[in-house]
């Protein structure tokens, strides 16, 4: 693979995601890794990176309560990293959120994942908390946000604003 161009992304039916495991098991391990591979079974929307026809990348989406749209897991095959693959992801994740609608995005990475948090703030993420949160959408609504988007100790919550806030 030469450029960008060459890749595609594409909505991976609910029968068609075991054949995206292996990109999981290359990106994650231990809790992460299950609990990938349990969404990936699961979640509303998997869309996958193609390049000649076989899967490099994932990422894994879920619209919370019609306006908010959150970003569960991307993934990328080991041997494609470095290549903006992710940052094509993300770009389309977010086209995809905007036209469904979605007023914010979250995302939540592991405080020492650097690569991912810097891949989220080149596309306007910024960190937030529970506190900054729930100013905006009330204790218990975040609490139940934060209970669907399993956000754990040791993660930063992102926030991206999609229109006007």
């Amino acid at each position: 693979m030469t450029s960008q161009e060459e890749i595609t992304i594409e909505d991976v039916p609910s029968k068609q995601r075991d054949r995206l495991e292996w990109i999981l098991q290359e990106s994650f391990e231990g809790w992460y890794l299950m609990h990938s591979k349990r969404t990936l079974q699961h979640i509303e929307l998997v869309r996958a990176a193609m390049s000649s026809g076989k899967p490099v990348g994932l990422v894994m989406l879920k619209i919370l309560e019609g306006t908010i749209g959150y970003v569960y897991y991307i993934a990328v095959a080991k041997a494609q990293r470095k290549k903006g693959i992710g940052k094509l992801l993300l770009e389309d994740s977010l086209r995809l959120f905007k036209a469904r609608g979605a007023q914010e995005v979250f995302a939540s990475v592991e405080h020492d994942n650097v690569a991912s948090e810097a891949l989220f703030a080149s596309q306007g993420f910024t960190q937030t908390g529970f506190s900054e949160v729930s100013k905006k959408h009330g204790n218990l609504h975040t609490v139940n946000m934060y209970r669907e988007m399993l956000v754990v100790p040791g993660e930063i919550l992102l926030r991206k604003a999609m229109a006007g806030d």
